[in-house]
């Protein structure tokens, strides 16, 4: 009797846990292709990864990294220049500029090798690690680290020039945006909500605007944190959070145009005079830039884990966890291309390059592929 008691208790308990199933992905559906994606050169990293290892382009050359510790310098065929094994765990990806290939390690160091020939240049320890990659120019690196700052450190010897510690502390900085660098201003969007705009070259605030803010009662329903990047475009910038909002702002001076809620975890894309926006659930949607007003949703792709949105020529682009790249138009927001790039998930955002899109996922497979009309 009290074994069937405690089964009773145990069982009910199990069911009034409150820990909800993860949704099932949607279905993919066959589609009318207008565009054809093809594969025309894919290189296996390494797996393992488990942050999203973006990869860096420059010109020609590509640089890359794998989660166990190699990074490789690539030409636009991948065909391998060079091959350097740390032998320590890389996250968020890597940066790369005129002289060298930068890398952050899982235990708070930026590593610098040479885009000759891969030998080291420096390494300067961090305050803390960083999921997201390092920007580079030719003069000064910049890191954002989980805990809460950025750093600024000369790109040949490794020398703080300068660091800036976000206001902010408790739930939400973990350093998961990646930074966006345009011209001589760098936008960072920290996880408690709040886009700066900082002096690239002395780390001095131009401006900074809380975008988000959180109504939700639990910790994590408070976490108003985003994986893309701040969206800058023709003096704009849009950003989108869980839990919060998406917002478009004056890129000059933080003055904001509008914005409305939304839980938008992969981020916004300022594209096609739209603000694009990728949410929690899988759900793309698309605003006018002038009025925010809604021009079209696609749920096509709900519950699959989608990057954030990419401009591919002149249509819209995110990688899904089944490895398979969408092709959006952005007009209507239908399906208009897909291709198979392999099993593993894709966590970052394609890169574009002048010879085809970058996607690399988290099991380690970096893809070229040719987007054909």
């Amino acid at each position: 009797m009290l074994r069937s008691l405690y089964l009773v208790v145990v069982a009910s308990l199990v069911g009034c846990s409150g820990v909800q199933e993860k949704p099932e992905p949607t279905p993919l559906k066959r589609i009318d292709a207008v565009v054809e994606l093809d594969e025309v050169e894919s290189i296996s990293l390494g797996g393992g990864d488990q942050t999203g290892l973006a990869p860096a382009v420059q010109g020609e050359v590509v640089a890359a990294a794998s989660a166990s510790g190699e990074v490789y310098l690539l030409n636009s065929e991948l065909d391998e220049v060079w091959d350097v094994d740390l032998d320590r765990t890389i996250l968020g990806g890597t940066a790369l500029n005129s002289t060298n290939v930068y890398v952050v390690t899982s235990d708070a160091v930026l590593v610098a090798l040479a885009r000759g020939d891969g030998t080291k240049v420096f390494e300067t320890f961090l305050p803390g690690s960083a999921t997201v990659p390092p920007v580079a120019t030719d003069s000064l690196v910049f890191v954002k680290t989980q805990i809460g700052r950025i750093l600024a450190v000369n790109a040949q010897t490794g020398a703080t020039v300068w660091v800036e510690e976000a206001k902010e502390s408790g739930v939400g900085i973990r350093g998961g945006s990646p930074m966006t660098l345009e011209g001589d201003i760098l936008f960072v969007l920290w996880g408690s909500g709040r886009i700066v705009a900082y002096q690239a070259d002395s780390g001095r605030i131009i401006w900074e605007r809380q975008v988000a803010v959180s109504r939700g009662r639990s910790p994590l329903t408070r976490i108003v944190d985003s994986k893309g990047a701040p969206s800058v475009r023709n003096n704009y910038v849009a950003t989108a959070t869980r839990n919060g909002q998406v917002s478009l702002l004056d890129a000059r001076n933080g003055q904001l145009i509008w914005n409305l809620d939304s839980d938008a975890y992969p981020g916004a894309l300022l594209a096609f005079n739209s603000v694009i926006v990728v949410e929690t659930d899988g759900t793309i949607s698309a605003y006018s830039a002038q009025s925010g007003e809604s021009l079209w949703s696609n749920v096509a792709l709900k519950h699959r884990e989608l990057s954030a949105p990419v401009v591919i020529d002149d249509f819209i682009a995110v990688v899904d966890l089944e490895g398979q790249l969408h092709v959006l138009a952005p007009a209507t927001g239908a399906i208009v291309g897909r291709v198979d790039i392999g099993g593993g998930k894709g966590k970052v955002s394609p890169v574009i390059t002048d010879f085809g899109v970058l996607v690399q996922l988290l099991d380690g497979r970096l893809s070229l592929l040719e987007l054909i009309r």
